[in-house]
């Protein structure tokens, strides 16, 4: 008989995967999602710097010099024709002193005082150039002194009983002539009184640092009224400022609005020696006195000696006017110049603050002035902006008495994205 096919052998059974010692299931996935993670922080922690860095404010830019910060004149300092007697000071503005003698003990002003008074009035009651001002009325009491004042010899216009000045005569009779009863007058219409109207004459010299100064009245009649050479020249300095002072001391006489009698000033000086203001004075008990202003040009640069002579032992104001012309002559003499750069070289350059940096050129050469011994400090100033054109004046280079505009030499760009990316700072 036929036998049967034996059955079909049957597979193998193969056994499941081993897993991994320490293997959890769905690790692998997870990883990859920590992964995702990580870099998704780090894009996040990107994004945040590049922002932080865009929004941070971008430094102010500023000046500096590419140039030497001062200059040395080579020599001897100048010696200068001093009067024996008395005191006197030469200074030359954005210079210096150039010289002193005699001490600073402080000794009576006489008229000069009245400089303080124009100074004071024009503080708090400006005049614009050429401008004639308010018209104010003289007070019965002013005229009623006039007697009294002619007796002892003082100097005065001869005010009446309201009359009418406007603000620029008054004041042009106070400086030219020295009017005792107009600086009175002054000093009750800008106060009230004098004592007040002293009060704000001593205030005004302590804020200008006189401190060997003290008024005691608005002419300088009285003796008690006291101050020193070196004083007399930082309050001129500061009038001189003021463009009405200077004009008004740059009148050679007085000339009333009423068509009454030109009359002459003491100031001989004016228009001689390169001389535009000054004030003289004299008592038996200051002797001569006489404070100066003169314009010199150096080399295109504009100058101002401010000088000083008092206590001259003299019958007038005289003593003190001549020893002032010899003074001045020999200080105008002694200015020097030299010159530090020429026109259109780079003498400064804009600092982005983020590692830019822009020339700048000066507008015209740039000069020194000063005297022989000296040493002159050269600086930049000022507040430029983040972008400009070529030619664009930014800045000032400062040189004593010079100052030179300051023009961009290329286009001031702001700082690219890329630096202010990469900044520490």
């Amino acid at each position: 008989p036929a036998h049967p096919a034996p059955p079909a052998p049957t597979p193998a059974a193969v056994p499941p995967p081993v897993a991994e010692a320490g293997a959890e299931p769905g690790a692998e996935s997870k990883g990859g999602r920590r992964w995702l993670v990580v870099v998704a922080a780090a894009l996040i922690l990107i994004a945040g710097i590049v922002v932080g860095q865009l929004v941070r404010p971008v430094p102010e830019p500023s000046v500096e010099l590419a140039i030497a910060s001062s200059h040395s004149f080579p020599g001897q300092a100048p010696a200068l024709p001093w009067p024996s007697a008395g005191q006197s000071v030469v200074h030359v503005d954005g210079l210096g002193t150039m010289g002193t003698s005699g001490g600073a003990a402080p000794i009576p002003t006489a008229s000069v005082a009245k400089v303080m008074t124009a100074y004071v009035y024009l503080r708090d009651h400006p005049l614009a150039p050429g401008e004639a001002g308010p018209v104010l009325t003289v007070s019965p009491e002013a005229a009623a002194q006039i007697p009294e004042r002619k007796r002892r010899g003082e100097s005065i216009l001869g005010v009446t009983a309201n009359q009418q000045l406007t603000q620029r005569k008054a004041l042009e009779a106070l400086m030219v002539i020295s009017a005792n009863d107009v600086a009175h007058e002054l000093a009750r219409w800008d106060s009230g009184s004098l004592q007040a109207f002293v009060a704000k004459m001593n205030a005004t010299a302590a804020s200008l640092g006189m401190t060997g100064t003290r008024y005691t009245d608005p002419s300088g009649y009285h003796s008690g009224t006291v101050s020193t050479a070196a004083d007399q020249v930082k309050l001129l300095r500061a009038a001189m400022n003021v463009p009405a002072f200077a004009e008004i001391v740059n009148n050679r006489a007085y000339v009333p609005d009423d068509g009454g009698e030109t009359r002459e000033g003491g100031n001989y000086l004016l228009g001689q020696f390169g001389v535009v203001g000054g004030k003289t004075g004299y008592t038996d008990a200051a002797g001569g006195n006489f404070v100066f202003a003169a314009r010199k040009t150096v080399a295109g640069v504009n100058t101002l000696i401010v000088g000083a002579v008092m206590g001259q032992k003299s019958p007038t104001a005289a003593g003190a006017v001549n020893a002032a012309g010899q003074l001045v002559t020999a200080a105008g003499s002694a200015l020097t110049a030299a010159t530090l750069a020429p026109k259109g070289a780079k003498v400064a350059r804009v600092d982005d603050g983020l590692g830019g940096m822009t020339p700048l050129r000066a507008a015209s050469p740039v000069t020194v002035v000063g005297w022989a011994g000296l040493t002159v400090p050269v600086a930049v100033q000022g507040d430029p902006p983040r972008e400009g054109g070529p030619g664009r004046r930014v800045a000032t280079v400062t040189a004593g008495a010079a100052r030179v505009p300051l023009e961009l030499a290329q286009t001031l760009d702001e700082p690219s994205i890329l630096k202010r990316l990469s900044r520490l700072n």
